[in-house]
């Protein structure tokens, strides 16, 4: 045990090895574990430069459980979304209030998730133990010695075997022995810088969780930035620019409903064995429903920021050209937006700041409530109910009215009141588990809430309507959700990217029977939501440079593309079931 003890500087490079385990099981991309190694070996190897015993530990310690808490996240991140995390993942962190975290949290801080913090923690504690009584227990003398007298095992061994004369390691350590502690000092310090040069001239850096951390933060604040530049310039953008004001004399009102996490695989109205949508198929053929429509990504942010504007999967920077905010204004259409979801993250999040260019904006949840029941009961959808009762009172002849509900995020069972704890039977699923059983329950309760919220909100709408009025209503979600249906998983993300976490919903209405039969034969094709602001100027037949009705999916003109997500994949090709 001495001897462990003595040599347990070693031992620290022990959280590295367990995140190279868990990548090479977890992950199918490629690990370079030399990036880690040769970094922390040369941060731990600064310590051989500190004089005092007292800094010395303390450094180390510090420098120790800083990595040991990074090393942890990035190998907990593989565990749970089997890939390397990236940048990109900052704007998702950035995007993310307190409320959701601590709700993620619960979901995701499983027993897997224990033992693996276990087999981090307790070894480490151990090593750091070890570590700082090794320092105070041996002088660096002590680690000369057994060089020195394993310097001549081997070469008494040599000797003895191929009477070979003493090499050039030998005769280095004989002339350094000779000079003194701070000449051997500055030797050790040269060949450290030297090694600190070549691990930065490798690059390795740059794919190190902090470097990544650091480079999405700078990507995330630039992207800020251009926000802020065109959304206050919107006459700068030839599209915005040329829009033209709609001046026939009907009323028109469009009322666009953000849905979040809901896939349609878990709704009656589209096929699911359970009844969760029994409000929405009351309505009947008074609503259309089209069964090929997917979301360009799997996070909210990446897939509304396309939604939103006129950036698309092949043209991502089209999104400076505008949003469908600044469209409709232009167009001479009243604009509000109404949210369930907080507006703040750690920062003013990117949605917020295109939802704020609406005429008038409300955001009814804060996620500011400490209480948790108090935050759960804050949180239900039905809470918007009279602000859009509201704007559709309002006397405006045409106006867009955004409403984004908290749908079916997880924590599933926080998104529905108790009325609605309606599924508590063993459900369908290849994987079945404690877990999975509660999941799906919630999931499909959550789903069944988003009925009565959806179908309540069209007849709000329907209420509201006059037969000379044209008055339209679409649902969609952001994207989708996997509950242990694909795979033995529950959420959502990119990296692993199945089926249901792209197919959603959406649903269509309107108070013109004759629109809604023209439009029923359009109800099964192939559509990405990232061309969704070319179907709503179809619609409301906005006329503007680059109008372009081939990406309407309301257009009898309307030309299917190839629906890529997850940067290179066809989804309809690899993905689609």
């Amino acid at each position: 045990m001495s001897f462990i003890v003595k040599y347990s500087y070693f031992l620290l490079l022990y959280p590295i090895f367990v995140l190279w385990y868990v990548v090479s099981q977890d992950s199918s991309e490629h690990f370079m574990p030399e990036r880690l190694i040769f970094l922390h070996s040369l941060l731990f190897s600064f310590a051989y430069f500190i004089p005092f015993k007292f800094i010395k530990s303390a450094y180390l310690i510090i420098i120790y459980l800083l990595s040991l808490v990074v090393i942890f996240f990035e190998a907990g991140y593989v565990h749970l979304y089997k890939d390397e995390l990236t940048s990109s993942v900052v704007f998702i962190l950035l995007e993310t209030n307190t409320s959701e975290a601590s709700e993620y949290l619960q979901v995701y801080f499983t027993a897997p998730i224990v033992r693996l913090l276990l087999i981090f923690l307790i070894p480490s504690l151990f090593i750091l133990f070890w570590v700082v009584r090794a320092i105070y227990r041996y002088p660096k003398s002590s680690y000369g010695d057994d060089f020195n007298r394993l310097r001549k095992l081997i070469f008494n061994l040599k000797k003895n075997t191929n009477q070979l004369k003493p090499n050039l390691a030998k005769r280095i350590y004989g002339y350094l022995s000779k000079h003194s502690i701070f000449f051997r000092r500055m030797i050790s310090a040269g060949f450290f810088l030297l090694a600190t040069l070549i691990y930065l001239n490798a690059g390795h850096f740059r794919h190190h969780i902090l470097y990544e951390l650091y480079d999405g933060y700078e990507q995330y604040q630039q992207e800020i930035k251009k926000y802020s530049d065109f959304l206050g310039n919107s006459e700068k953008s030839p599209f915005i620019s040329s829009v033209l004001k709609d001046d026939n004399s009907q009323n028109k009102t469009l009322l666009i409903i953000i849905g979040e996490s809901t896939t349609r695989h878990h709704m009656g109205i589209y096929g699911y064995y359970r009844n969760t949508t029994p409000n929405l198929k009351a309505l009947g053929e008074h609503v259309l429903l089209f069964n090929d429509v997917i979301s360009p990504h799997s996070h909210t942010i990446e897939s509304l920021e396309k939604v939103l504007t006129f950036g698309s999967t092949a043209s991502p920077e089209d999104k400076y050209k505008g949003t469908i905010i600044q469209l409709a204004q232009a167009a001479g259409y009243k604009t509000y937006w109404i949210s369930n979801q907080s507006p703040i993250g750690l920062y003013e999040t990117l949605l917020t700041m295109i939802a704020k260019t609406a005429d008038l904006s409300y955001f009814t949840n804060m996620g500011s409530h400490t209480e948790k029941e108090s935050y759960r009961k804050e949180s239900y959808d039905e809470k918007l109910f009279p602000f859009i009762e509201n704007a559709l009172k309002d006397s405006e002849p045409k106006k867009i009215i955004f409403v984004h509900l908290y749908g079916t995020h997880a924590l599933y069972s926080a998104r529905y009141p108790k009325n609605f704890e309606i599924f508590k039977d063993n459900p369908r699923t290849d994987y079945p588990s404690e877990r999975a059983i509660d999941a799906i329950n919630t999931y499909d309760n959550a789903v069944a809430y988003n009925d009565y919220v959806v179908s309540h909100i069209i007849n709000l709408l329907k209420q509201h309507s006059h037969k000379e009025d044209k008055n339209q209503l679409i649902y969609f979600s952001d994207h989708g959700e996997d509950v242990f249906q694909s795979m033995n998983f529950e959420g959502h993300t990119e990296s692993v990217g199945s089926y249901p976490m792209f197919e959603i919903p959406f649903i269509y209405w309107t108070n013109q029977p004759k629109v809604l039969k023209a439009y029923s034969k359009y109800k099964n094709r192939s559509y990405m939501i990232d061309n969704f602001i070319y179907s709503v100027s179809d619609l409301l037949d906005i006329q503007f440079e680059g109008r372009d009705d081939t990406k309407s999916l309301f257009s009898p003109y309307y030309v299917p593309q190839e629906r890529i997500v997850k940067r290179s994949i066809d989804y309809d090709k690899e993905i689609k079931p």
